[in-house]
Protein backbone atom coordinates (compact mmCIF):
# COMPACT_ATOMS: atom_id res chain seq x y z
CA UNK A 1 0.00 0.00 0.00
CA UNK A 2 1.22 3.52 -0.96
CA UNK A 3 1.70 6.42 1.05
CA UNK A 4 -1.55 8.59 -0.25
CA UNK A 5 -3.41 5.13 0.26
CA UNK A 6 -2.68 4.40 3.93
CA UNK A 7 -2.94 7.83 5.09
CA UNK A 8 -6.76 7.81 3.06
CA UNK A 9 -7.24 4.54 4.67
CA UNK A 10 -6.22 5.70 8.18
CA UNK A 11 -9.00 8.78 8.06
CA UNK A 12 -11.48 6.27 6.92
CA UNK A 13 -10.78 3.73 9.43
CA UNK A 14 -10.14 6.29 12.05
CA UNK A 15 -13.64 8.39 11.54
CA UNK A 16 -15.48 5.49 11.91
CA UNK A 17 -13.79 4.32 15.49
CA UNK A 18 -14.58 7.90 16.27
CA UNK A 19 -18.30 8.54 15.28
CA UNK A 20 -18.42 4.87 16.62
CA UNK A 21 -17.44 6.04 20.08
CA UNK A 22 -18.91 8.75 20.27
CA UNK A 23 -22.46 7.26 19.01
CA UNK A 24 -21.85 4.53 21.90
CA UNK A 25 -21.04 6.96 24.57
CA UNK A 26 -24.33 9.49 23.96
CA UNK A 27 -25.73 5.73 23.67
CA UNK A 28 -24.86 4.31 27.25
CA UNK A 29 -24.03 7.63 28.97
CA UNK A 30 -27.50 7.68 31.19
CA UNK A 31 -26.46 4.39 32.78
CA UNK A 32 -22.65 5.58 33.96
CA UNK A 33 -22.06 7.66 36.74
CA UNK A 34 -20.50 10.55 36.57
CA UNK A 35 -17.38 8.99 37.59
CA UNK A 36 -17.72 6.68 35.01
CA UNK A 37 -18.39 9.14 32.50
CA UNK A 38 -15.14 10.89 33.05
CA UNK A 39 -13.02 7.92 32.70
CA UNK A 40 -14.75 7.04 29.47
CA UNK A 41 -14.00 10.19 28.25
CA UNK A 42 -10.22 10.05 29.49
CA UNK A 43 -9.87 6.33 28.28
CA UNK A 44 -11.39 7.41 24.58
CA UNK A 45 -8.63 10.59 24.42
CA UNK A 46 -5.97 8.20 25.33
CA UNK A 47 -6.79 5.53 22.75
CA UNK A 48 -7.60 8.01 20.07
CA UNK A 49 -4.36 9.71 20.69
CA UNK A 50 -2.21 6.93 20.55
CA UNK A 51 -3.79 5.72 17.55
CA UNK A 52 -2.81 9.22 15.82
CA UNK A 53 0.70 8.85 17.47
CA UNK A 54 1.11 5.94 15.98
CA UNK A 55 0.32 6.46 12.54
CA UNK A 56 2.82 9.60 12.47
CA UNK A 57 5.34 7.72 13.72
CA UNK A 58 5.07 4.92 10.91
CA UNK A 59 4.74 7.27 8.24
CA UNK A 60 7.50 8.92 9.71
CA UNK A 61 9.92 5.78 9.79
CA UNK A 62 9.62 5.62 13.21
CA UNK A 63 8.88 1.98 14.64
CA UNK A 64 8.01 2.09 18.14
CA UNK A 65 8.78 -0.25 21.29
CA UNK A 66 7.62 -3.40 20.82
CA UNK A 67 5.33 -2.98 24.10
CA UNK A 68 3.50 0.20 22.58
CA UNK A 69 3.49 -1.04 19.40
CA UNK A 70 2.05 -5.02 20.48
CA UNK A 71 0.12 -4.64 23.39
CA UNK A 72 -1.26 -1.32 23.61
CA UNK A 73 -2.12 -1.34 20.09
CA UNK A 74 -3.66 -4.44 20.78
CA UNK A 75 -5.61 -2.85 24.00
CA UNK A 76 -6.51 0.31 21.78
CA UNK A 77 -8.20 -2.37 19.02
CA UNK A 78 -10.38 -4.64 21.86
CA UNK A 79 -11.38 -1.31 23.30
CA UNK A 80 -12.52 -0.23 19.67
CA UNK A 81 -13.93 -3.15 18.33
CA UNK A 82 -15.98 -3.99 21.46
CA UNK A 83 -17.76 -0.04 21.36
CA UNK A 84 -18.11 -1.10 17.45
CA UNK A 85 -19.83 -4.24 18.31
CA UNK A 86 -21.89 -2.54 20.96
CA UNK A 87 -23.37 -0.26 18.73
CA UNK A 88 -25.63 -2.26 17.23
CA UNK A 89 -27.87 -2.74 20.06
CA UNK A 90 -27.83 0.82 20.10
CA UNK A 91 -28.52 1.24 16.60
CA UNK A 92 -31.59 -1.59 16.88
CA UNK A 93 -32.85 0.73 19.08
CA UNK A 94 -32.64 4.21 16.92
CA UNK A 95 -34.04 2.50 14.14
CA UNK A 96 -37.03 1.33 16.75
CA UNK A 97 -36.91 4.91 17.61
CA UNK A 98 -36.83 6.22 14.36
CA UNK A 99 -39.60 4.34 13.10
CA UNK A 100 -42.12 5.10 15.57
CA UNK A 101 -41.58 8.93 14.67
CA UNK A 102 -42.21 8.19 11.31
CA UNK A 103 -45.56 6.83 11.78
CA UNK A 104 -46.40 9.08 14.35
CA UNK A 105 -45.69 11.87 11.74
CA UNK A 106 -47.69 9.97 9.03
CA UNK A 107 -51.21 9.22 11.44
CA UNK A 108 -50.66 12.18 13.46
CA UNK A 109 -50.06 10.94 16.49
CA UNK A 110 -49.80 14.06 18.66
CA UNK A 111 -50.02 11.56 21.31
CA UNK A 112 -47.06 9.37 20.56
CA UNK A 113 -44.72 12.64 19.17
CA UNK A 114 -45.51 14.85 22.75
CA UNK A 115 -45.17 11.70 24.81
CA UNK A 116 -41.42 11.18 22.97
CA UNK A 117 -39.90 7.96 22.34
CA UNK A 118 -38.20 6.56 25.72
CA UNK A 119 -34.70 4.55 25.01
CA UNK A 120 -35.49 1.03 25.80
CA UNK A 121 -33.25 0.14 29.21
CA UNK A 122 -32.61 -3.72 28.26
CA UNK A 123 -31.15 -2.38 24.95
CA UNK A 124 -28.61 -0.19 26.27
CA UNK A 125 -27.67 -2.74 28.85
CA UNK A 126 -27.43 -4.73 25.86
CA UNK A 127 -24.88 -2.89 24.55
CA UNK A 128 -22.87 -2.15 27.96
CA UNK A 129 -22.84 -6.02 28.23
CA UNK A 130 -21.59 -6.60 24.77
CA UNK A 131 -18.79 -4.19 25.07
CA UNK A 132 -17.64 -5.75 28.63
CA UNK A 133 -18.04 -9.22 27.49
CA UNK A 134 -16.15 -8.87 24.14
CA UNK A 135 -13.58 -6.64 26.12
CA UNK A 136 -12.76 -9.13 29.04
CA UNK A 137 -12.44 -12.38 25.73
CA UNK A 138 -10.46 -10.27 23.77
CA UNK A 139 -8.21 -9.47 26.89
CA UNK A 140 -8.19 -13.10 27.98
CA UNK A 141 -7.14 -13.77 24.34
CA UNK A 142 -3.98 -11.02 24.83
CA UNK A 143 -3.28 -13.01 28.08
CA UNK A 144 -3.57 -16.85 27.97
CA UNK A 145 -4.65 -17.55 24.17
CA UNK A 146 -1.58 -16.32 22.19
CA UNK A 147 0.47 -18.86 23.54
CA UNK A 148 -1.55 -21.92 24.19
CA UNK A 149 0.11 -24.16 21.88
CA UNK A 150 -2.03 -27.07 20.83
CA UNK A 151 -0.77 -30.26 18.93
CA UNK A 152 -3.13 -31.20 15.74
CA UNK A 153 -2.55 -34.94 15.11
CA UNK A 154 -2.86 -35.36 11.29
CA UNK A 155 -2.84 -39.21 9.12
CA UNK A 156 -2.02 -38.08 5.46
CA UNK A 157 -3.04 -40.86 3.06
CA UNK A 158 -0.70 -40.84 -0.32
CA UNK A 159 -1.68 -43.65 -3.18
CA UNK A 160 1.81 -43.71 -4.44
CA UNK A 161 3.46 -43.22 -1.45
CA UNK A 162 7.01 -45.59 -1.32
CA UNK A 163 7.51 -48.06 1.40
CA UNK A 164 10.26 -46.67 3.03
CA UNK A 165 7.81 -43.29 3.97
CA UNK A 166 5.46 -44.74 5.83
CA UNK A 167 5.08 -43.45 9.38
CA UNK A 168 7.30 -40.64 8.27
CA UNK A 169 6.45 -38.13 10.90
CA UNK A 170 6.34 -34.40 9.55
CA UNK A 171 5.61 -31.33 11.66
CA UNK A 172 4.26 -28.00 10.54
CA UNK A 173 4.67 -25.19 11.72
CA UNK A 174 3.42 -21.46 10.31
CA UNK A 175 3.10 -17.86 10.31
CA UNK A 176 5.24 -17.25 13.55
CA UNK A 177 5.24 -13.16 13.49
CA UNK A 178 8.20 -12.95 15.87
CA UNK A 179 7.88 -9.36 15.78
CA UNK A 180 5.32 -10.24 18.13
CA UNK A 181 6.94 -11.60 20.67
CA UNK A 182 8.56 -9.32 23.60
CA UNK A 183 11.22 -12.16 24.12
CA UNK A 184 12.16 -15.82 22.56
CA UNK A 185 10.66 -17.53 25.63
CA UNK A 186 7.19 -18.49 23.63
CA UNK A 187 9.45 -20.10 20.85
CA UNK A 188 11.14 -22.19 23.26
CA UNK A 189 8.26 -23.53 24.45
CA UNK A 190 7.03 -24.06 21.30
CA UNK A 191 10.41 -25.76 20.23
CA UNK A 192 10.22 -27.95 23.35
CA UNK A 193 6.95 -28.93 22.25
CA UNK A 194 8.39 -29.67 18.13
CA UNK A 195 11.34 -31.53 19.88
CA UNK A 196 9.25 -33.82 21.66
CA UNK A 197 7.48 -35.20 18.99
CA UNK A 198 10.36 -36.28 17.45
CA UNK A 199 9.60 -35.49 13.91
CA UNK A 200 11.41 -36.68 10.50
CA UNK A 201 11.34 -33.54 8.45
CA UNK A 202 9.95 -30.65 9.55
CA UNK A 203 8.15 -27.58 7.03
CA UNK A 204 7.94 -24.18 7.91
CA UNK A 205 5.22 -22.35 5.91
CA UNK A 206 6.17 -18.51 5.73
CA UNK A 207 6.07 -15.49 7.82
CA UNK A 208 8.63 -15.49 10.39
CA UNK A 209 8.15 -11.48 10.96
CA UNK A 210 5.56 -8.92 11.25
CA UNK A 211 7.45 -6.04 8.60
CA UNK A 212 11.31 -6.74 8.05
CA UNK A 213 13.77 -9.26 8.64
CA UNK A 214 15.65 -7.48 11.71
CA UNK A 215 13.10 -8.73 13.54
CA UNK A 216 14.30 -11.95 13.64
CA UNK A 217 17.62 -11.37 14.71
CA UNK A 218 16.87 -10.93 18.49
CA UNK A 219 15.67 -14.72 17.96
CA UNK A 220 18.36 -16.36 15.84
CA UNK A 221 19.75 -18.57 18.81
CA UNK A 222 16.63 -19.35 19.28
CA UNK A 223 16.01 -20.44 15.65
CA UNK A 224 18.96 -22.34 15.20
CA UNK A 225 16.84 -25.26 18.03
CA UNK A 226 14.13 -26.31 15.64
CA UNK A 227 15.50 -29.81 13.86
CA UNK A 228 14.13 -32.59 12.35
CA UNK A 229 16.00 -35.51 11.63
CA UNK A 230 15.67 -35.11 8.12
CA UNK A 231 15.51 -31.47 7.87
CA UNK A 232 13.91 -28.17 8.17
CA UNK A 233 12.39 -26.95 4.84
CA UNK A 234 10.95 -23.34 4.62
CA UNK A 235 9.19 -20.48 2.46
CA UNK A 236 8.37 -17.27 2.45
CA UNK A 237 5.21 -15.51 3.18
CA UNK A 238 3.88 -12.13 2.14
CA UNK A 239 5.20 -10.75 5.51
CA UNK A 240 8.84 -11.80 4.95
CA UNK A 241 9.08 -9.62 1.85
CA UNK A 242 9.21 -6.09 3.63
CA UNK A 243 6.65 -5.06 1.45
CA UNK A 244 4.56 -3.07 4.18
CA UNK A 245 7.21 -1.09 5.55
CA UNK A 246 9.01 -0.27 2.30
CA UNK A 247 6.93 0.79 -0.66
CA UNK A 248 7.00 2.87 -3.59
CA UNK A 249 6.80 6.09 -1.92
CA UNK A 250 10.49 5.98 -0.89
CA UNK A 251 12.84 6.27 -3.40
CA UNK A 252 14.96 3.60 -2.54
CA UNK A 253 12.38 0.94 -1.54
CA UNK A 254 13.77 -1.36 -4.23
CA UNK A 255 17.19 -1.66 -2.31
CA UNK A 256 15.87 -1.60 0.79
CA UNK A 257 13.21 -4.63 -0.32
CA UNK A 258 16.37 -6.50 -1.34
CA UNK A 259 18.54 -6.06 1.17
CA UNK A 260 15.64 -7.24 3.54
CA UNK A 261 15.22 -10.48 1.57
CA UNK A 262 18.62 -11.10 1.45
CA UNK A 263 18.70 -10.87 5.58
CA UNK A 264 15.68 -12.92 5.03
CA UNK A 265 17.98 -15.40 2.89
CA UNK A 266 20.58 -15.24 6.08
CA UNK A 267 18.24 -15.58 9.03
CA UNK A 268 17.24 -18.94 7.90
CA UNK A 269 20.55 -20.27 6.74
CA UNK A 270 22.11 -19.41 9.80
CA UNK A 271 19.06 -21.70 11.48
CA UNK A 272 20.36 -24.54 9.35
CA UNK A 273 16.62 -24.12 7.64
CA UNK A 274 16.59 -24.96 3.63
CA UNK A 275 14.34 -22.39 2.22
CA UNK A 276 12.90 -23.10 -1.12
CA UNK A 277 12.40 -20.19 -3.30
CA UNK A 278 10.90 -21.85 -6.46
CA UNK A 279 12.73 -24.46 -6.32
CA UNK A 280 12.76 -28.19 -4.98
CA UNK A 281 14.43 -30.51 -3.01
CA UNK A 282 14.70 -34.32 -3.07
CA UNK A 283 14.08 -36.22 0.26
CA UNK A 284 15.94 -39.58 0.22
CA UNK A 285 15.34 -42.64 2.42
CA UNK A 286 16.85 -45.35 0.96
CA UNK A 287 16.49 -45.89 -2.25
CA UNK A 288 13.46 -44.55 -2.42
CA UNK A 289 12.58 -40.43 -2.64
CA UNK A 290 10.10 -38.18 -2.08
CA UNK A 291 9.83 -34.19 -3.68
CA UNK A 292 9.63 -30.75 -1.89
CA UNK A 293 9.03 -28.33 -3.37
CA UNK A 294 8.93 -24.50 -1.94
CA UNK A 295 7.52 -21.65 -4.04
CA UNK A 296 7.56 -18.11 -2.61
CA UNK A 297 4.76 -16.16 -1.85
CA UNK A 298 1.52 -16.15 -4.36
CA UNK A 299 -1.63 -14.80 -2.68
CA UNK A 300 -5.23 -13.98 -4.92
CA UNK A 301 -6.38 -10.28 -4.81
CA UNK A 302 -3.69 -7.73 -2.97
CA UNK A 303 -1.49 -9.80 -2.29
CA UNK A 304 2.08 -10.11 -4.03
CA UNK A 305 2.35 -13.18 -6.88
CA UNK A 306 6.40 -13.72 -6.23
CA UNK A 307 5.41 -17.82 -6.54
CA UNK A 308 6.87 -19.18 -9.91
CA UNK A 309 5.63 -22.60 -10.05
CA UNK A 310 6.90 -23.49 -13.38
CA UNK A 311 10.39 -22.79 -12.23
CA UNK A 312 10.13 -24.71 -8.59
CA UNK A 313 8.59 -27.85 -10.50
CA UNK A 314 11.50 -27.76 -13.47
CA UNK A 315 12.82 -31.12 -13.44
CA UNK A 316 11.36 -32.50 -10.17
CA UNK A 317 10.80 -36.04 -11.37
CA UNK A 318 7.62 -37.09 -12.19
CA UNK A 319 7.10 -40.64 -10.69
CA UNK A 320 7.84 -39.51 -6.69
CA UNK A 321 5.33 -37.96 -5.09
CA UNK A 322 5.11 -34.43 -4.50
CA UNK A 323 4.78 -31.89 -1.46
CA UNK A 324 4.32 -28.58 -1.90
CA UNK A 325 4.95 -25.80 0.12
CA UNK A 326 2.85 -22.46 -0.43
CA UNK A 327 2.35 -20.12 2.13
CA UNK A 328 -1.34 -18.61 0.71
CA UNK A 329 -3.88 -21.35 0.78
CA UNK A 330 -5.57 -19.48 -2.09
CA UNK A 331 -2.69 -20.83 -4.42
CA UNK A 332 -4.68 -23.84 -4.57
CA UNK A 333 -7.38 -23.53 -5.92
CA UNK A 334 -5.77 -21.04 -8.40
CA UNK A 335 -2.95 -22.40 -9.60
CA UNK A 336 -2.16 -25.86 -7.96
CA UNK A 337 -5.41 -27.69 -8.76
CA UNK A 338 -6.00 -26.34 -12.13
CA UNK A 339 -2.37 -26.87 -13.48
CA UNK A 340 -0.71 -28.99 -11.41
CA UNK A 341 -2.23 -32.19 -11.07
CA UNK A 342 0.45 -33.56 -10.58
CA UNK A 343 1.23 -31.95 -6.64
CA UNK A 344 0.28 -34.96 -4.08
CA UNK A 345 -0.29 -32.50 -1.21
CA UNK A 346 0.12 -28.37 -0.33
CA UNK A 347 0.98 -27.18 3.40
CA UNK A 348 -0.24 -23.29 4.10
CA UNK A 349 -0.31 -21.37 6.48
CA UNK A 350 -1.59 -17.49 6.25
CA UNK A 351 -5.27 -17.34 7.70
CA UNK A 352 -3.89 -17.83 11.14
CA UNK A 353 -7.84 -18.96 11.32
CA UNK A 354 -8.07 -15.18 11.97
CA UNK A 355 -7.06 -15.54 15.65
CA UNK A 356 -10.69 -15.74 16.35
CA UNK A 357 -13.52 -18.01 16.30
CA UNK A 358 -15.12 -21.57 17.37
CA UNK A 359 -13.51 -24.99 17.15
CA UNK A 360 -15.48 -28.11 18.76
CA UNK A 361 -15.92 -31.30 17.30
CA UNK A 362 -18.79 -30.66 15.59
CA UNK A 363 -18.99 -27.55 14.91
CA UNK A 364 -16.20 -24.84 13.77
CA UNK A 365 -16.58 -21.31 12.85
CA UNK A 366 -14.41 -17.95 12.03
CA UNK A 367 -14.86 -14.78 9.95
CA UNK A 368 -12.26 -16.00 8.05
CA UNK A 369 -14.02 -18.56 6.00
CA UNK A 370 -15.74 -15.75 4.21
CA UNK A 371 -12.52 -15.12 2.61
CA UNK A 372 -11.18 -18.75 2.45
CA UNK A 373 -12.42 -21.82 1.58
CA UNK A 374 -9.39 -24.18 2.80
CA UNK A 375 -9.34 -21.82 6.32
CA UNK A 376 -7.73 -24.60 8.62
CA UNK A 377 -7.00 -28.41 8.73
CA UNK A 378 -7.27 -30.91 5.61
CA UNK A 379 -8.84 -30.58 2.96
CA UNK A 380 -9.44 -32.61 0.02
CA UNK A 381 -10.64 -32.20 -4.05
CA UNK A 382 -10.10 -35.31 -5.80
CA UNK A 383 -6.77 -37.02 -5.64
CA UNK A 384 -5.30 -33.75 -4.18
CA UNK A 385 -5.26 -32.62 -0.62
CA UNK A 386 -4.21 -29.48 1.10
CA UNK A 387 -3.52 -28.40 5.07
CA UNK A 388 -3.70 -25.08 6.31
CA UNK A 389 -1.83 -24.87 9.80
CA UNK A 390 -3.72 -22.36 11.95
CA UNK A 391 -0.22 -20.45 12.27
CA UNK A 392 2.29 -20.44 15.56
CA UNK A 393 2.36 -16.45 16.24
CA UNK A 394 0.01 -13.78 15.86
CA UNK A 395 0.07 -10.68 14.04
CA UNK A 396 -2.56 -7.12 14.43
CA UNK A 397 -4.35 -8.45 17.57
CA UNK A 398 -1.72 -9.75 20.09
CA UNK A 399 -3.81 -12.78 20.84
CA UNK A 400 -6.13 -15.43 19.98
CA UNK A 401 -9.64 -16.16 20.96
CA UNK A 402 -11.14 -19.68 20.05
CA UNK A 403 -8.39 -20.61 17.64
CA UNK A 404 -5.07 -21.92 19.17
CA UNK A 405 -1.97 -21.70 17.90
CA UNK A 406 -0.76 -24.75 16.19
CA UNK A 407 1.93 -27.26 15.81
CA UNK A 408 0.92 -29.91 13.33
CA UNK A 409 2.48 -33.24 13.57
CA UNK A 410 1.31 -34.80 10.45
CA UNK A 411 2.19 -39.00 9.47
CA UNK A 412 2.32 -40.39 6.28
CA UNK A 413 0.73 -43.22 5.40
CA UNK A 414 -0.25 -45.63 2.56
CA UNK A 415 -3.87 -45.21 0.92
Amino acid sequence: MNHNKFVATFFIIAGIMILADVYFYFGIKSKLSRKWRITYLIVSALTISFMIFSTVAYLNGYKLPPFLRIYVFGITFCINISKILGCIWLLIDDLRRLFKFAKAKITSDKVALEGGIPRKKFLQLGALGTFGVLFSTFIYGIVRGGYNYSIHTVSLKLKNLPKNFEGLKIVQISDMHVGSFLSSDPLEDAFKMIAELNPDVVFFTGDLVNDITEEALPHQEVLKKLKAKHGVYSILGNHDYGDYVYNDSMPDYLEKKAHNKTLMQQVHREAGWDLLLNEHRELVIGDQKISIIGIENWGSGRFAKYGDMKKAMASVDPDTVKLLLSHDPSHWDAQVRPFHPEVDVSFAGHTHGMQFGIETKFFRFSPVQWRYDQWAGLYEKGHQQIYVNRGLGFVGYPGRVGISPEITLITLERA
